[in-house]
């Protein structure tokens, strides 16, 4: 063993003796928090005594008949900004502009689901797999997380697929939504559809079954934009014990998308549905299997949970949009992680609380790697990589509260990290040589948090977060002559400050959020211009995020059977990129939007608007894409078990680009979205 694991297993157990699970001291509260219990920090809380920086999406915000993904639940988080090309395809998301390094998939992000470490040992987070209708709530947490759930600085996603087992009841769910594709070249529409099914197993209750399945097609509204996703899932949930659970869960998903290619301004104003990935088929097709076993237990004061998940992925990717470039491409990975966490509260006189955690993530994966030239032109070997990466993270962390008042969260983790590669690599012509890469990377990572509750409805609250990110499976060759890289890793600390305040009368429910924050990242890793003005990755100083996001919601008892909701949202981005850009490209400069509902008895009306503002396209060229508005409106009707759904996506008929491509070859930015579309959706509750 070496010893950076001596020291982390060390610093991780130094405590044992204090969350030895007893007996005694009856009158000792628990680490339980029955109500609204958020996750975010990793000892329970409630939502009211969380900070400002976590967004909590509810079943309503997630199941709203019509999104295919995520895309618009995050979007109405200040700070948040997610990209999708087409229903079934590439996600992108950046957190602060965290996804800078970003062109494809969703990294710098930890992805947790029902407690199951989903990120896999790289830092890649499979956000395709999380479909919002099957989803119950979302945590956002924005900002390094260094010391909470794993090395990162960008955030962490925290899903909940079910309610607690004693909500769960016999019932069958499914839905189906019909989509026009804005008048795209493809023509025709997209379709997706969706089944559930929830089944208490014996008399006694302790054992459910719960499967779910749906599937998706859609022929895009670009050429070479069609996509189509297959996925079934099934969970069995044991309850025998008092406090005690344990869940196994198996899933399967066949994905495939087509990649269209970016386009010129002119190009994607004139002939915005023309692919230039069409003549060399490129198009993504995944294929995921995987299986997780937890257990859970919930004592007089106490708590502890075991999360094993496993995963095999397969993925081919011819992929191309010139003569210039295109290739074929093939993944094999399979990855397992492991969760340990437990903790225990214990009175501090009789106003104060004490509670004291510790938590353990291992994380492995073996990746087979290659690229060859395309099938069109020849089948000569570019590089052939197996690579194994291995993740020891370990933390512990306290909270004190006294009085209803102060609340103190301090956390303190280390990660140890290792990746080692091999394989052979194309040097000139058709002739090969060695490719070598070690990377080792040991980091301490702190975090703390005060909160004072000044009034009852006002709560401030100031922290300070560590946070990294290591290079990716991604990021492991220099494309153009099949080097390594050699990147190291990156460190972000960042400071915020914010309030919360709540005002609750008999017919009426108002919540207000507002920080500001400042990150520094040391060694931000991101494409930057070469001495002859190519383009490669590196390691540079510079890269600074500072901004403030603002949020509120209110909910108001309008009369009888008569409800108004309200979400509204804000950003203010001040992000540098010294020297080589005074804006980050990829962000929005600022963003703003609303949300809402109107409902009367078995009707509901919905809205949901986004502005984005200009988009910086290029590290040294004063390049930007114009500000975008986004309008979605629908009105459903519910008559007993059913509910019917009819809407319009992009009311305003606006030209907007859904997948900017930053730091372009060939000024290649846009990939224009559908214009006006409209869709009918049909969903259907059956209980016994």
């Amino acid at each position: 063993m070496n010893r950076p694991l001596v020291l982390i297993a060390g610093f991780a157990f130094l405590t044992i003796p204090f969350v030895a699970e007893t007996q005694t001291n009856k009158l000792v509260d628990t680490t339980s928090v029955q109500p609204a219990e958020v996750l975010a920090l990793r000892i329970p809380s409630t939502k009211a005594r969380t900070a400002a920086n976590v967004a909590v999406l509810q079943a309503s915000d997630l199941q709203n008949g019509h999104s295919p993904d995520l895309q618009d639940a995050l979007n109405s988080v200040p700070g948040v900004y997610m990209e999708t090309r087409g229903t079934g395809g590439s996600r992108r998301l950046q957190m602060r502009s965290s996804g800078l390094r970003s062109p494809y998939g969703v990294r710098n992000v930890l992805l947790l689901m029902d407690g199951f470490v989903l990120t896999n040992a790289s830092g890649n987070s499979p956000l395709e797999l999380c479909n919002p209708q099957w989803l119950h709530r979302l945590e956002v947490v924005k900002g390094p997380v260094g010391a909470l759930y794993g090395n990162a600085y960008g955030g962490a996603l925290i899903g909940t697929s079910l309610p607690s087992f004693h909500n769960l009841k016999n019932e069958t769910n499914g839905y189906a939504v019909l989509r026009s594709p804005g008048a795209g070249a493809a023509g025709g529409g997209s379709q997706e559809s969706g089944f559930s099914h929830t089944q208490k197993l014996d008399n006694r209750g302790d054992n459910a079954l719960h499967v779910r399945m749906f599937w998706n097609e859609s022929p895009g509204y670009r050429q070479q934009e069609h996509n189509r996703k297959n996925q079934a899932e099934a969970q069995w949930i044991h309850n025998g014990r008092p406090g005690v659970e344990q869940r196994t869960w198996l899933g399967w998903m066949d994905a495939e998308w087509g990649l269209p290619g970016g386009l010129n301004e002119s190009d994607a104003l004139l002939n915005p549905t023309e692919g230039p990935g069409a003549p060399y088929d490129a198009h993504v097709n995944r294929k995921r299997s995987w299986a997780g076993w937890s257990r859970t237990s919930q004592f007089e004061r106490s708590r502890n949970g075991m999360w094993l998940y496993g995963q095999h992925s397969k993925k081919s990717n011819p992929f191309g949009t010139s003569p210039f470039f295109n290739g074929f491409k093939k993944e094999n990975e399979d990855f397992v992680s492991m969760r340990l966490w437990r903790a225990q509260s214990k009175a501090v006189g009789t106003q104060g609380k004490l509670t004291l955690d510790q938590s353990f993530i291992l994380r492995y994966e073996w990746l087979t790697l290659d690229e060859q030239d395309n099938a069109y032109a020849s089948d000569a070997l570019r590089y052939a990589l197996e690579s194994f990466t291995q993740s020891h993270w370990a933390g512990i962390g306290t909270r004190f509260e006294w009085k209803d008042k102060w609340q103190i969260d301090a956390q303190l983790a280390a990660e140890n990290f290792n990746r080692s590669t091999d394989g052979i690599r194309r040097i000139i012509g058709d002739s090969t040589g060695i490719y070598a890469e070690s990377y080792t990377a040991f980091e301490w990572l702190p975090f703390l948090q005060v909160a004072y509750q000044s009034t009852p409805k006002l709560r401030v609250f100031a922290q300070w977060g560590t946070g990294g990110s290591h290079p990716t499976s991604f990021e492991l060759i220099d494309p153009e002559g099949y080097q390594p890289y050699n990147l190291q890793s990156e460190q972000a600390q960042a400071l915020e400050i914010g309030a919360t305040w709540s005002h609750v009368t008999e017919s009426s429910t108002l919540d207000c959020s507002i920080q500001a924050y400042h990150q520094r990242v040391i060694g931000a890793i991101a494409q930057v211009p070469g001495p002859t003005d190519g383009i490669f990755m590196d390691n540079v100083e510079g890269l600074r995020m500072a901004g403030v996001e603002a949020s509120t919601q209110m909910l108001y008892m309008i009369a009888h059977q008569a409800t108004f909701l309200f979400n509204g949202w804000l950003n203010i981005n001040r992000h540098a990129f010294d020297p080589f850009a005074d804006v980050v490209p990829g962000t929005p400069l600022h963003s703003a939007g609303t949300a809402g509902a109107l409902s009367h008895g078995a009707w509901t009306w919905r809205w949901q608007y986004h502005w984005f503002d200009r988009i910086k396209l290029h590290n040294s060229r004063d390049d930007w894409a114009a500000s975008q508005h986004r309008l979605n409106a629908s009105i459903e009707r519910a008559r007993g078990a059913h509910t019917v759904q009819v809407g319009v996506r992009n009311v305003l008929d606006a030209n907007f680009s859904g997948w900017l491509q930053t730091n372009a070859f060939g000024g290649r930015y846009f990939n224009p979205a559908p214009p006006r579309s409209i869709w009918i959706s049909w969903r259907w509750k059956l209980i016994e």
